[in-house]
C-alpha cells in the first residue's frame, strides 16, 4: 500500500519478517541528489533513540541501491488523525486523543527534540484499541506552496520563513491548530488563541503549561490572558452595574465643568476683551518667527494626533518609522496585480528581508516579537 502525498517522500507499508511495517523513502526524482539522502539519514538519526508508546518506533535505516536511503519504522492499522475525526467521535474521545498526541510531544521534547512537522496526518489511531501512534519523521516538500493547506495551516510562522531555529513553541503552535481542528475553537478559543500566536514568546512556554490551562479549564475566561479566576453570572452583572454607575458619574461631572466654565467665561470677558489686542499682537510676531524655524509637521492634524497616541514606546518605538514605511511597501506588493502565489512570494522575501536589518542592527527578541506582530497584523488585513 503507498501513501498519497505531495511531498518528495514515497511512504508505503510492507511486509518484513512477517510483520507489517512503514517505509519511508525518496520518490524517484530526487533519490540520486546527495542533500535529499543526506536528509533522510538526519532524519533517522534524529528519531532512532525514540522509544515512546505513543510513537511509532524506528527500526532500521536501510541503503538499497535503487530506491536510496529508506527509514524503516513499525506500523499498525491505523488511520490518520483526520481520517478519524470524519468518522465522528465524542468531544470525551477527542479529548482523551489529544492528550495521547501531547504525551508524545512531552517526550520528544525531554529528549531534545523538536517535531516541527506536526499535523492531523501524521498523527495515527490505531483501529485496534483506538490508541494514539504518531510518526515523528518529518516529510519535506521541495517548495512551502507544493505543502497541502490541510497540514500547511499546522506549521508554525517561524517554521515557514526558515529565519529562525525552532523550539518546542512551534509544536505549540500546531498543537493549538489541533484543538480548532477536533472541534474545540469556542470551548477552548482562549487556549487555541494563546498557542496560535504569531509571536512565539506569546505562546505557552511548554506542553505542561498547556494542559493545565486546559485542565483547569482556565479558557472561560473573556481576558486575553489565561488566568485560573472564573467569571460568574452574578460578578458580570456586578461589574456592568459599576460601569453604569462610573457612566453616569463622568457625564454629571462633565455638565458640572460645563456650567463652570460657562460662567467663569462670562465674569472674565471683559478683562480677556481688554488684553486681545496685545496678545493678538504678540501671537502674530510669535507665529512669524515660529513658522520660519518649525516644519509644518510640527502642528498634527487631528489624525496625526491619534496615530501619534497609538504610537509604539520605548524600545519598540523603532517601529514609529518603519511600519508606515512597510505598509507603503506591502501596498505595492498586494496592488501589483499578480497572482496570489506570486504575491505571497514576494511578502515572504520582503518579511526575511526587514528581520535580516533588524537583527543585524541588534534588535532584542522582544523587539523582533513586536515587529513580527505588527507585520502579522497588516497582512492578515490584506488577506481578508
Amino acid at each position: 500500500m503507498e501513501f498519497n502525498t505531495s511531498s518528495i517522500n514515497l511512504i508505503t507499508i510492507e511486509k518484513d519478517g512477517g510483520k507489517d511495517v512503514l517505509m519511508i523513502g525518496l520518490k524517484e526524482a530526487y533519490r540520486a541528489k546527495p542533500n535529499y539522502q543526506r536528509y533522510m539519514r538526519q532524519e533517522y538519526e534524529r528519531g532512532k533513540d525514540l522509544d515512546n508508546n505513543d510513537i511509532f518506533k524506528y527500526i532500521a535505516l536501510k541503503d538499497d541501491p535503487d530506491k536510496g536511503p529508506i527509514v524503516e519504522t513499525e506500523w499498525e492499522d491505523s488511520r490518520s488523525l483526520a481520517e478519524w475525526l470524519k468518522e465522528g467521535h465524542s468531544d470525551d474521545e477527542k479529548r482523551r486523543v489529544f492528550r495521547q498526541v501531547t504525551n508524545a510531544i512531552s517526550y520528544m521534547h525531554s529528549k531534545g527534540m523538536v517535531h516541527g512537522g506536526l499535523n492531523a496526518s501524521n498523527v495515527f489511531i490505531t483501529k485496534k484499541g483506538e490508541e494514539v501512534k504518531l510518526l515523528t519523521f518529518k516529510l519535506r516538500y521541495t517548495d512551502i506552496m507544493k505543502q497541502p493547506q490541510e497540514t500547511l495551516k499546522y506549521v508554525a510562522p517561524e517554521a515557514k520563513d526558515g529565519t529562525v531555529g525552532l523550539d518546542v513553541r512551534a509544536d505549540i503552535y500546531s498543537l493549538g491548530m489541533m484543538l480548532k481542528d477536533m472541534g474545540f475553537n469556542a470551548e477552548y478559543h482562549n487556549v487555541i488563541e494563546k498557542c496560535c500566536r504569531f509571536g512565539r514568546n506569546e505562546r505557552f512556554e511548554d506542553v505542561d503549561q498547556l494542559m493545565d490551562a486546559v485542565d483547569k479549564h482556565r479558557f472561560n475566561r473573556p481576558a486575553d490572558e489565561l488566568t485560573d479566576a472564573q467569571p460568574s453570572v452574578s460578578s458580570n452583572k456586578k461589574m456592568a452595574i459599576i460601569i453604569a454607575i462610573i457612566v453616569v458619574l463622568v457625564c454629571v461631572a462633565v455638565a458640572l465643568l460645563v456650567a463652570q466654565n460657562g460662567s467663569s467665561d462670562n465674569q472674565q470677558e471683559p478683562q480677556q476683551t481688554e488684553q486681545n489686542d496685545s496678545i493678538t499682537t504678540r501671537d502674530t510676531s510669535d507665529q512669524d518667527s515660529t513658522d520660519s524655524e518649525q516644519p509644518q509637521s510640527a502642528q498634527p492634524s487631528d489624525t496625526t494626533q491619534n496615530q501619534q497616541a497609538d504610537q509604539a514606546q520605548g524600545d519598540n518605538a523603532f517601529l514609529n518609522d518603519l511600519v508606515p514605511q512597510m505598509h507603503t511597501d506591502l501596498d505595492k506588493i498586494y496592488n501589483s496585480g499578480a497572482d496570489p502565489a506570486t504575491i505571497h512570494a514576494k511578502v515572504g522575501a520582503y518579511y526575511k528581508g526587514l528581520r535580516r536589518v533588524l537583527k543585524k542592527q541588534g534588535k532584542t527578541s522582544t523587539q523582533l516579537d513586536a515587529f513580527d506582530k505588527a507585520f502579522a497584523e497588516y497582512t492578515q488585513q490584506k488577506n481578508q
